[in-house]
Parts: C-alpha cells; structure tokens; sequence
C-alpha cells in the first residue's frame, strides 16, 4: 500500500478539509496473476530434491537380503574412487556406482588401500566407513623363488607381524613344498594355516609333474645355482650326472645352506642376510650332512623352495648334456659348461670368478 500527500491549502479555515490523501491499494486479482507460476520451479526443486534422496537411500541398501559369502576386495594405492566404484558394482557388492562415487566424494575422508572382506548383503554406508577406516581383513604377500623357510618366516614377520618363529615351527619338514607365489591371505591367519595353504598350492602346481623327493631337493639346488631360465635344465643335467657317477655335488648353495641354519639355531633370529658367497675356510670347517663337498650325492632335503621351471629342469635336465660335470659362472654372470675338470679349469682361468 501506498500513501501520497496531494496539497495542503492554508487559505481554507480548515486544513483537514483540503489534506487531500490517496491510498494506492493493488488489485488482489492483478498480484494473485503476477505470482502464481512462482510455485512450478520451487515444486520442481522440491521433487528433484525427493527424487535424489530416495535414489540415495535406495543405493545404500544391501545388493542381497540375504547372507552372501564374503569375498575380498582389494583397494590399491593410487587408485581413482571411481574405478574402485566401477569394479565394486561388477562385483555385485553395491547398487549404484553413482550413488556410491557420490557419497564417497561427499564425504571428507579417502578410501583406504587394502583387503577388505565385503558381502552383497552389506549395506552400502557400513561398507564406505570400512573403506574409509582402512578396516582391512587380508594382506597379499610374495614369496619369491628360492627362498627358504626361514626367509618366508621372516618375510611374515615384516609383512603381517607373524611371529617368525611360530611360522618356523610349522614349516618343520616342508622345505621345499612352500610354493613361491603371491598369495592373499586373512588377517591374524594361524601359521599353520599359512603353511597348509602354501603347501597346497605346491601340489596342484606339480600335479603333471609329480617329481620324486630327490627331484624336489635337486630341483632347490638349481633354483640357487641358476641366473637365467635357459640354464636350468643344463645345471640339472650336470647335477644329475655327477650323482650317477657317485661324484661329489660340489654345490655351493648347499654349504650356505648350512652355515645360515646354524646362525639362526644360535639365537633363533632370522635378521641377518642369506646367501653370502661362501669362502674355502667354509668348506674346510663344515660339518654337515649339507656339506656336498664332502658327502657324496644329494644332501639330505631342499634347500629352499624352488618355482615350477626349477622343478621342470629337474624332472627333464638336459639330455645333451650326458656328458658334462661342470659349470661356473664368470664374472659377467655368463654361464661355462665342461666336460672335463681341466676345461673347467681353462675355462675359469680364460673368464674369471665373479668377485665376492
């Protein structure tokens, strides 16, 4: 409403009779006209905003409603939360990967790297938060080829804090059998489930080669001795053929083999470094059934774990081969084969040792 002042007229005895006063008064038909499409868009808002939080708290229930198996997930460092989004709705472990993309970048805290055991009947929140707290249920650990148990125990240790010990323990008589692979693993897994599972994978990895006990221990020997995948079955071969002859191994592994059984059997440590080179001195002084300088034929089990090409080479060594006894690597890491101990000697002489 407005109001206006016409005039005033002093001339008139009465000046009430000339303040002249005009009210501007809107008719309610012209404001109801001019306001009444305001209403569409904020009801467009309104629903859009229903539509979108009913979208959402559909995401967040469980893919199942029922009890699912678990499976594990894993979120690697580095990875964008929408690829991670992607890959969890593929495995039918959210409903939306929109929804999920969504909340997770509204939401001030990053996803974790990690294993996490997840189901479809989780709901889609308790999953986030368990994303987001870095709640991991699994770790991934590899165990390389030619590493014996004590270097498995010891990788445990640092891995996942499993005692090294108690792992050693569990491992007793299974050199050679702990299969190196990558493996995935629940968190606070018993030792001896460690070893079970490893050993497991041992033999469905050898079930069309089926190697003997002596295959097995010669198989180690050549997982240490060989630098190249190709020299394999030729080491396998002169293994095998100095055995025929009831020839002494000469392995060098072997010797060291020994000497870090014998530091670990000192304080029951596994933090020193395996594999030193071995000097003559080692030789000379050690007394070992593993001491192939001195004991003729194989030494008594594996002397570490060796991969699938190791057990192939020794099941099948080279069969043109027959005739050679000795090999050495230079000092460029080439591999030299000899018939004879005086080639061998030449060889060494023309090439040199690698330095130690």
């Amino acid at each position: 409403m407005k109001t206006e002042v016409q005039h005033y007229d002093k001339k008139k005895n009465n000046p009430n009779d000339n303040l002249l006063i005009k009210t501007n008064l809107e008719d309610p038909r012209v404001s109801s006209s001019k306001y009444k499409w305001l209403w569409i868009p904020a009801a467009v808002v309104v629903v859009t905003v229903l539509i979108f939080a009913s979208w959402i708290n559909f995401a967040q229930r469980p893919v199942s409603s029922e009890i699912t198996d678990f499976k594990y997930f894993e979120i690697k460092s580095g990875e964008s939360t929408k690829l991670i989004a992607s890959r969890m709705f593929e495995d039918k472990l959210i409903r939306s990967k929109y929804a999920f993309w969504v909340s997770a970048k509204m939401s001030s805290r990053p996803l974790q790297a990690g294993y996490y055991k997840l189901s479809s009947s989780m709901p889609q929140d308790e999953i986030m938060s368990k994303l987001q707290t870095g709640e991991t249920d699994a770790y991934s650990i590899t165990i390389p080829e030619g590493y014996r148990t004590l270097q498995i125990a010891k990788l445990f240790e640092e891995k996942a804090m499993i005692d090294h010990n108690k792992f050693i323990d569990a491992a007793i008589g299974k050199e050679g059998t702990l299969f190196p692979d990558t493996y995935m693993f629940p968190a606070n897994y018993e030792p001896s489930k460690l070893v079970s599972k490893m050993r497991e994978n041992f033999d469905k990895k050898i079930l069309k080669l089926r190697p003997s006990q002596e295959q097995i221990v010669l198989a180690s020997i050549v997982e240490r001795e060989a630098k190249k995948d190709d020299e394999r079955a030729r080491i396998a071969a002169v293994y095998k053929n100095r055995s025929d002859s009831n020839m002494m191994m000469q392995a060098d592994p072997t010797i060291r083999y020994a000497l870090d059984t014998q530091e670990y059997l000192k304080e029951k440590e596994v933090d020193f470094d395996f594999w030193q080179p071995i000097t003559r001195s080692d030789i000379n002084n050690l007394i070992s059934p593993f001491n192939t300088y001195k004991q003729k034929g194989l030494p008594p089990a594996p002397i570490c774990n060796p991969g699938i090409k190791s057990l192939e080479a020794a099941v099948d060594p080279a069969k043109d081969f027959s005739d050679y006894y000795y090999f050495f690597h230079d000092k460029n890491l080439e591999i030299h084969f000899s018939k004879t101990l005086q080639e061998h000697q030449d060889s060494i002489k023309k090439f040199g040792l690698p330095a130690s």
